[in-house]
């Protein structure tokens, strides 16, 4: 699980929990009106579900702690949260209002175990081009040795260029602007933006 967020699914409804200020809860899914009622430090923030075409797809049942830890069987509800696949995708459909390149980046870095195969599903269904392009923009940049086994030949990533940032620099090999610094070629700053 990523370690900027975690990712919960209740009955068909995925909630992300993001730590640090301010505290945000992500909501994926139809919200039931009790959640208003919920008790949170945290404020409830609606998402689409339309950034797959398959709503599930990637969505698994969390494993039991190993501590014990008895929240993942509510009242007999399997908890579901994102894969560490689908919550990186999910996190890149953040940019850059909710989430900053620095912070993804660092993310990214730490995404050594992903699945190929997963990886390639998920983008395969995946309807947003900008993000896509994106995955691959940080993909490259950390060429883990997962990138060389995904199957592009079925991912879209659209044709033309896309202005993604003001102020960025468009990216040789996707077409899409971004910070300069995240260029191939330029040296990974130390303190982030």
């Amino acid at each position: 699980m990523l370690a900027a967020a975690r990712r919960w699914d209740f009955a068909g409804m995925c909630i992300t929990w993001r730590w640090g200020p301010p505290k945000k809860i992500f909501i994926y899914g139809h919200a039931p009106r009790w959640l208003a009622n919920l008790p949170t430090n945290g404020l409830p923030v609606l998402r689409s579900t339309r950034l797959f075409k398959t709503a599930d797809l990637g969505i698994e049942p969390l494993a039991a702690e190993p501590d014990g830890n008895h929240i993942l069987s509510l009242q007999n509800w399997t908890i579901r949260a994102s894969t560490p696949e689908r919550a990186i995708i999910e996190a890149l459909d953040e940019l850059p209002e909710n989430e900053s390149f620095h912070n993804i980046d660092t993310i990214f870095e730490g995404l050594t175990t992903l699945r190929p195969r997963r990886i390639t599903e998920l983008l395969t269904d995946c309807t947003k081009v900008q993000v896509k392009r994106l995955f691959f923009v940080f993909a490259d940049r950390h060429d883990h040795p997962w990138l060389k086994h995904i199957d592009r030949s079925n991912i879209d990533l659209g044709s033309g260029d896309r202005s993604f940032i003001k102020g960025g620099k468009l990216h040789p090999t996707y077409r899409i602007t971004i910070p300069e610094e995240y260029l191939p070629g330029k040296p990974e700053s130390a303190g982030g933006p």
